[in-house]
């Protein structure tokens, strides 16, 4: 075989390769940017080992060109398979976005909300209702789900009466994880456990923090159990809704296949229950048994993690993991908690 074929038959291949890895970046979705730059590197690979091939095979019998090209052809697909799948997954965990509706109302609220933009990170502060502005006051740090940003959620909080409770004696802050709303930099499972920090740093940083208490949602779990672990945070409580074991059930509730060497393509392991260890401060679980998204299981299984802190774990039924924060019942645990 020419060079020309040599090239060409290698071309193909890449060509191949290169179509199978960039299909779900040019048919399912415009932000797999980097789905489809890692298929085209890998195609570019593939590419010099067939044509390196051609020529060391070259004059051998089929029997030794055939299984090696087999293996080469399984080693391609099995690659892309592990970008692909690797790729979708933190695509699925990590949706950033910006409200800018929500953030054109919330500036016409000065008075009632202060915008923060300290160091690249951007949120929202809403004063306490109830409490003189310049009293010392314990505040809420709240850590949100993938699908919120600090914009969007504080318009919500601030529309709704029946989230007044969470704002009339506490300062309520939300600040948006990297590339989230207005904030700076790339979200991925280290920059939202340093963000955990920077945002405590922040909030108890402020002249009227009097304590701080952490309540969090779905995603916002992770980070959440984290700071509570780390070294020299003072929490007043953790308040923990549809929290999750580690990222490895996130991922095997959508598709139970992440176990063994599967578990390399897990882009998001957050292991919560690690940190769960650590904590000293009052825990409350709150999880329902109809979470289609965080199984109630993988709640009780962070519940048993928490050996050095008083933990209080709340199941509540029929509430699917997007009516949390709209369901009567759950409100009221959290007001109690807050209360307690």
């Amino acid at each position: 075989m020419d060079f020309k074929k040599r090239l060409k038959y290698a071309g193909g291949c890449a060509a191949a390769s290169s179509f199978l890895g960039s299909f779900l970046f040019l048919f399912l979705s415009e932000g797999l940017r980097s789905l489809a730059f890692k298929s085209v590197i890998a195609a570019a690979v593939i590419f010099v080992v067939c044509l390196i091939l051609m020529f060391v095979l070259e004059g051998k019998p089929s029997k030794v060109r055939v299984p090696v090209f087999a293996v080469v052809v399984i080693v391609t697909l099995v690659t892309l398979f592990s970008i692909t799948t690797y790729e979708i997954g933190l695509k699925q965990t990590f949706k950033p976005h910006f409200d800018e509706d929500s953030y054109d109302e919330l500036v016409d609220l000065e008075g009632k909300v202060e915008q923060i933009n300290v160091d690249g990170v951007f949120g929202w502060r809403i004063y306490a209702t109830g409490v003189p502005s310049d009293k010392p006051r314990p505040v809420i740090l709240y850590f949100g789900g993938n699908g919120e940003d600090s914009s969007r959620k504080t318009d919500y909080m601030i529309r709704h009466s029946e989230l007044s409770f969470l704002y009339e004696n506490y300062d309520f802050v939300f600040l948006d994880y990297p590339g989230y709303g207005l904030s700076e930099g790339a979200v991925n499972e280290n920059a939202v456990r340093e963000f955990a920090l920077k945002a405590y740093d922040i909030v108890s940083g402020m002249d009227t923090t009097e304590s701080v208490t952490v309540l969090s949602y779905s995603l916002g779990n992770g980070p959440a159990v984290y700071l509570a672990s780390s070294e020299g945070v003072e929490l007043r409580g953790l308040i923990l809704l549809a929290p999750y074991n580690s990222g490895y059930d996130l991922y095997n509730n959508q598709f139970n296949i992440f176990h063994g060497p599967m578990k390399l393509l897990v882009g998001y392991k957050m292991p919560v229950y690690q940190y769960a260890a650590n904590v000293t401060c009052p825990v409350t679980i709150i999880a329902s048994t109809a979470d289609e998204v965080i199984p109630v299981e993988s709640s009780r299984n962070l519940f048993g993690a928490f050996n050095n802190a008083s933990t209080n774990f709340i199941s509540v039924d029929g509430i699917g993991h997007n009516d949390f924060w709209t369901d009567p019942v759950v409100l009221a645990d959290i007001a109690n908690c807050l209360e307690g």
